[in-house]
């Protein structure tokens, strides 16, 4: 192969992804020694020299088993234009890179550009109780006003809650499958399928007509948890995919939060039993946000290109630990006394979702007063602090 495209990138990834014998971890080390993935598969005679493969491995992916299996996918792809994130497409999330076992290839509907946001997992239980759901819609509608995506399993109980939380406000919402992409799974959520295609992500590594076999659910939950920058228990039994993903998240170096629960309600032995081992016990959003506020300094990911800054009015008195987004924020809301967060946005150029996260950080310093409707005002006008 000469003169690498996205084509032979993707054909690369199929084959890797096909192959009998090379596991996800391989094919990490794999794409990490060279340039490309075609580039890696043009020079797959020297994996073994160069301490990728062992020569039973080698032998096999030598014989091109793979061949038919990744012609008979790309070909699935291009008769069902079927749209695909690969290892090298600058789409591909960077938080997943550095996890363990990689997906090579996403499969997706909807906004890309959400899988660059700051995220929050949520997981829980699919039979939920009522509290189990209210808290869900109640932290989560919060967690995307302020900003955050809300990374969740496209499962009934907890998961449905927290997608319907966060579709309609600022951070939307990613939905991670178990299944393939042409098949809406469990089928009663088919009106939340519909939502988060038009406003969020749904995304799956697994190839078009992969049923829900339970052993797909834990490579599910590691992207779940991969994506986000913490993993949020609402509802979960102590055996569960839900501990299964706070498990990942711990390995994965994330932070776990976890809703606290009465000791005679169901499928609470678990969120209890996180909290005991040093889980953040969760009872509102600010709870989440204070201690994710240090990963969320600086720009916001999801924004528009070459926003303009709004001319400064006066110089207000503020602390001189703030960047350049709090100062203009600061300076917007100084002039007024409440000001909706649709005219800020306006006003500074921005993003619905970079104003809320810059909102949020100064609400967390004490600097900034939230009202009903997502109105907000300095604490003290003109600058003052409190």
């Amino acid at each position: 192969m000469s003169g690498y495209s996205r084509d032979k990138d993707l054909y690369a990834c199929m084959a890797l992804v096909k192959a009998r014998g090379i596991g996800p971890r391989t094919r990490q080390k794999i794409f990490e020694k060279y340039d490309s993935p075609a580039q890696a598969l043009e020079n797959f005679m020297y994996w073994k020299e160069e301490g990728l493969v062992r020569k039973d491995q080698l032998k096999i992916f030598a014989s091109r088993s793979w061949e038919l299996e990744t012609d008979q996918e790309l070909e699935i792809i291009a008769r069902k234009n079927l749209r695909v994130i690969i290892w090298s497409d600058p789409e591909y999330p960077e938080r997943l890179r550095q996890i363990n076992s990689p997906p090579a290839i996403l499969y997706y509907k909807g906004d890309t550009s959400l899988l660059k946001n700051y995220s929050l997992a949520v997981v829980g239980s699919r039979q939920s109780s009522r509290y189990g759901q209210e808290m869900a819609m109640t932290i989560c509608r919060d967690i995307s006003a302020a900003g955050m995506t809300i990374v969740s399993g496209f499962a009934y109980g907890i998961d449905r809650q927290a997608h319907l939380a966060a579709v309609d406000n600022p951070g939307r919402t990613i939905a991670v499958l178990g299944t393939g992409i042409d098949l809406i799974y469990p089928a009663m959520n088919k009106d939340l399928w519909v939502k988060i295609v038009e406003k969020g992500i749904v995304l799956t590594e697994f190839c078009p007509g992969t049923k829900p076999d339970s052993g797909n659910f834990p490579f599910r939950n590691r992207i779940i948890s991969g994506l986000s920058l913490g993993v949020l228990v609402v509802q979960s039994a102590i055996k569960s995919g839900s501990m299964i993903t706070a498990e990942l998240a711990l390995d994965q170096n994330k932070e776990v939060f976890a809703v606290p629960g009465a000791v005679n309600m169901d499928n609470y032995d678990g969120c209890n039993q996180l909290i005991r081992q040093g889980a953040h016990l969760v009872q509102r959003a600010d709870d989440i946000l204070e201690v994710l506020a240090p990963m969320l300094k600086g720009p916001v990911l999801v924004e528009h290109e070459g926003r303009q800054r709004q001319k400064e009015v006066f110089d207000p008195i503020l602390p001189p630990d703030l960047d350049q987004d709090e100062k203009a924020m600061a300076d917007q809301l100084a002039c007024n006394d409440q000001v909706h967060i649709d005219d800020l946005t306006k006003k500074l150029d921005w993003s619905s979702q970079k104003a809320s996260q810059v909102l949020v950080l100064l609400e967390i310093k004490g600097l900034v007063r939230r009202f009903p409707g997502m109105y907000y005002s300095m604490k003290t006008r003109h600058g003052g602090l409190p």
